[in-house]
């Protein structure tokens, strides 16, 4: 606890797909409030995990440089990073967390789709793994084991996630699909072998176990159904997460030295960010809401929910920058056609998104690549929520079947949202793709550095929080999205906003539009909702009540367009409707 005491300046290294991030954060003087943290610098340079690089610390040391012109300080001397502090040189202390390495390669194997399947799909979804593809043992009469031999040979993944039967269950298609991963593993060169991660009925651990064991390396962990009501994913999640520390984040090149130097071991990005929203919701203590994170990063985007003290992490492996393309063989281009305010070919949407696959590290330089990069995040947003929503259980908190559940605050970061040029833009974008309900507050990640403070949170607490109690965290307003059915432009609530000098100010929400009104960044005020009785605004079916509002850069939001959001089918319309959207946000 002595040594704790004595950090005053710590740097966090982000190193993700593209940028590498160096954030410094210092213990400054809190008058009355005694000692408190904040972010004084930060710098950002391109990330060197790849050719001609190969190795993690040149894009550190690169940003180390950038920072030390900001600071005036010397912070890298010797070819190593200076610690601990001494007057202008140096820091306390340095961690270092990571994205940048490729996903672990997975193949999932098992007997019912609907349960330890894709009990096994969601274990591995808080992971950063990319599922090559799911054999299925359902449905089959006779076993095609020569054809999952083959598959898992062809494609030669890191790991094979093998499950199936509630424990005390099914026996023989579990050992069927084992003997034809064991085969296949016998094909394969000794050191491209897949580690077996076991996951199924708890009574064939052992057969499992000599089957494979002299072939590869066999993991053993708890039943992700261990009976037919019970899921249990945490702990071959935790293992795939582990592997991937180890195989992936500790081998990256360059790892070795930022390990030596950093005070903790490297940690996952999505790891980290998933401790802050945790914080953000013990520091809520709402019993009724959860709170929900979305880090829209280059190559994946991570969504993290708390509800209930109970924490969820998914990991969508595709971005703004790679994942797009492929999503749009997946899916068509109509989903992104249909968010842009202006006409554009497919061929035209393609090429664009292929060159921002090119060169992710480019920002949009015209109005039309800008509009779809934000059709890009919108639908990756939604994509991820999509993929995360099932592994929720949100317990008592109020949720509308197919709507997101009750969440405040919404943290949202990631450089996909953050470099909108206007806060209104991200604040749309964020309302278009997960369409919350209820009241919400809306917080913007401005310094994208949420993932840090994680870090930080690992070592040094009191920094972590002092520093996001610090305005790190900007408020872009507070929504209400009352959620019914009405006739456009009906009324379906009416508002009085008292103020906190005393004003007042009595208005009207009308079904199909967006309202913005006045209620500036750390201005509060009391809210007194009187919603139509066929509306719910998160307090129950046509019930109304006071509640308290914080203002931000945006200002005060009502959305009653309606859930779920319904575009127009005529695309003149649509396009007409999507620049009144724009224009009431001021973007």
């Amino acid at each position: 606890m002595a040594e704790e005491r004595t950090i005053e300046s710590i740097l966090v290294a982000d190193c993700g797909t593209v940028f590498t991030k160096l954030l410094l954060l210092e213990s400054v003087e809190g008058g009355t409030a005694g000692q408190s943290y904040r972010f004084v610098a930060q710098a950002e340079t391109l990330t060197t995990i790849n050719p001609p690089w190969n190795d993690l610390t040149v894009g550190v040391v690169n940003a180390l440089e950038e920072l030390e012109q900001v600071t005036g300080r010397r912070l890298y001397g010797a070819g190593r990073l200076i610690t601990p502090r001494h007057g202008l040189e140096g820091v306390d202390a340095f961690v270092v967390i990571l994205s940048a390495p490729e996903p672990l390669s997975l193949v999932i194997a098992g007997l019912v789709r609907e349960m330890s399947l894709e009990s096994a799909r969601r274990a591995a979804s808080g992971t950063y793994t990319t599922i090559k593809t799911i054999l299925s043992r359902e449905g089959s009469l006779n076993s095609p084991q020569t054809t999952w031999s083959r598959t898992v040979r062809d494609i030669a993944p890191d790991v094979v996630l093998l499950v199936g039967g509630v424990d005390g269950g099914a026996r023989r298609p579990v050992m069927e699909l084992a003997d034809a991963i064991a085969l296949a593993a016998s094909m394969l060169e000794r050191d491209q072998r897949p580690v077996v991660l076991y996951a199924g009925n708890a009574e064939l651990r052992p057969q499992i176990t000599k089957l494979m064991g002299d072939i590869t390396h066999v993991e053993v962990v708890d039943n992700v159904h261990p009976t037919v009501a019970t899921e249990h994913l945490g702990p071959a999640q935790t293992a795939l997460e582990q592997y991937y520390i180890d195989e992936r984040m500790n081998a990256a090149p360059g790892a070795e030295t930022l390990l030596a130097w950093s005070r903790l071991p490297l940690l996952p990005t999505a790891t980290a960010f998933s401790r802050v929203v945790n914080y953000l919701c013990r520091r809520e203590g709402n019993t009724d809401r959860g709170v929900l994170g979305i880090d829209v990063g280059a190559a994946t985007t991570t969504v993290a929910a708390s509800f209930e003290d109970r924490s969820y992490v998914t990991i969508y492996d595709k971005g703004i920058a790679y994942g797009p393309l492929e999503w749009v063989r997946e899916h068509g281009a109509a989903p992104l056609l249909q968010w842009l305010p202006e006409e554009m070919e497919e061929e035209e949407l393609l090429m664009l998104l292929h060159n921002r696959e090119l060169r992710p590290w480019t920002v949009p330089q015209d109005p039309r690549e800008l509009w779809v990069e934000q059709a890009v995040v919108r639908e990756m947003l939604r994509s991820a929520v999509d993929m995360a929503r099932p592994t929720w259980d949100a317990g008592k908190i109020n949720a509308i079947p197919g709507m997101l559940p009750g969440v405040d605050p919404i943290l949202i970061s990631g450089g996909g949202l953050v470099h909108m040029p206007r806060p209104g833009q991200a604040l749309l974008i964020t309302l278009d793709s997960l369409q919350p309900t209820g009241i919400s507050t809306i917080l913007l990640d401005i310094n994208r550095a949420a993932p840090a403070l994680g870090a930080v949170a690992g070592l040094k607490p009191l920094a972590a929080a002092s520093a996001m109690e610090s305005g790190t965290l900007i408020s872009l307003g507070t929504v209400i999205s009352p959620v019914g059915k009405a006739r456009p432009g009906e009324v379906v609530m009416k508002m009085r906003i008292v103020y906190q000098d005393g004003g007042s100010l009595n208005v009207e929400a009308r079904y199909g539009d967006m309202e913005i009104w006045p209620l500036l960044p750390g201005q509060k005020a009391t809210l007194e909702l009187r919603p139509n009785r066929r509306f719910d605004v998160g307090l129950g079916l046509g019930r109304g009540g006071k509640v308290q509002a914080i203002g931000g850069l945006v200002g005060l939001v009502v959305d009653a367009r309606g859930r779920p959001l319904v575009l127009p089918e005529d695309p003149d319309r649509r396009r007409r409707v999507l620049h009144g959207w724009i224009w009431d946000v001021g973007g």
